[in-house]
């Protein structure tokens, strides 16, 4: 008699992309999920490190979207116990933020090129090197992208659409890898297409491009007729800069956790 008759073999799962951090860095690997119910699901990863932990209360995100989970048991590591959490991981900080609407036209137009609305809105990148960098051949290129601004600004002079971006550099703004909230001094509509830069201090490139489109508007103070709490969902994000988004907030995230643990233990934070 044969036993294996109706054994069929083990399928594995559909492996995930999966990125936390443990020891003050990002760990991106892979795993799967071995076992889900309502109250919580297992995870198994793909780590071999025996040295490495994952504490109860590590946020942990999954697919390339980077769906939030909290680990609530790691016993069993590499295997986890997590349970779901709502949207993208946020963090509040004080940001740097230029902004304008964008016409429907010109979204249609170049949705698919975004990187040709934001040269428009904001002009182009002017990278300055170190002093001992600076050779005939990137001096002229200086100067070439300086005219290219001062064309840009002409142009919007010239032009009928006389509106230029604007800046917020003193209110708190909430970000996360799906959108954002920032202050406005001006009112939008729902549905509004806006090109914005945020500057993320904490990263290796310091400022993200990205189109948003409003789907919350509100008074910052009641009856303010000057300043607005803007939400906006972020549309053609690319998955380069979204990983550099989630990395800003992972990185303030701790930086929080770091001041908040320095005050339980001095009663004070200490830079």
């Amino acid at each position: 008699m044969n036993i294996n008759k109706d054994t069929k073999p083990e399928v594995r799962p559909k492996t995930l992309d999966v990125n936390f951090i443990s020891g003050g860095k990002i760990v991106r690997t892979t795993g799967y999920v071995k076992s889900s119910s309502n109250e919580a699901t297992v995870i198994k990863l793909d780590i071999n490190d025996k040295k490495m932990t994952l504490p109860v209360g590590t946020d942990i995100y999954l697919s390339k979207k980077d769906i939030p989970y909290k680990v609530i048991d790691s016993k069993h590591f590499p295997e986890v116990k997590v349970v779901g959490q709502r949207g993208h991981a946020r963090v509040d900080d004080i940001l740097k933020v230029d902004y304008r609407k964008i016409s429907q036209e010109d979204y249609k137009r170049w949705k698919s090129k975004p990187e040709v609305i934001f040269k428009n809105t904001f002009g182009e990148l002017l990278k300055v090197p170190e002093i001992e960098e600076v050779t005939l051949e990137v001096l002229y290129k200086l100067i070439y992208q300086t005219n290219l601004k001062i064309d840009r600004i002409l142009d919007i002079l010239e032009s009928k659409d006389t509106e230029r971006y604007a800046s917020v550099s003193s209110e708190y703004a909430n970000i996360s890898g799906s959108g954002m909230k920032f202050v406005a001094d001006r009112s939008f509509s729902i549905g509004d297409i806006i090109a914005l830069r945020v500057f993320l201090p904490l990263t290796y490139r310091p400022w993200i491009n990205v189109l948003g489109k409003v789907i919350l508007l509100t008074d910052t103070e009641p009856d303010s007729e000057h300043s607005y709490n803007v939400s906006v969902e972020f549309t053609e994000l690319s998955e380069s800069d979204r990983e550099i988004i989630i990395g800003y907030v992972f990185k303030r995230q701790r930086e929080l956790l770091r001041r908040t643990s320095d005050v339980k233990a001095n009663g004070r934070v200490v830079d």
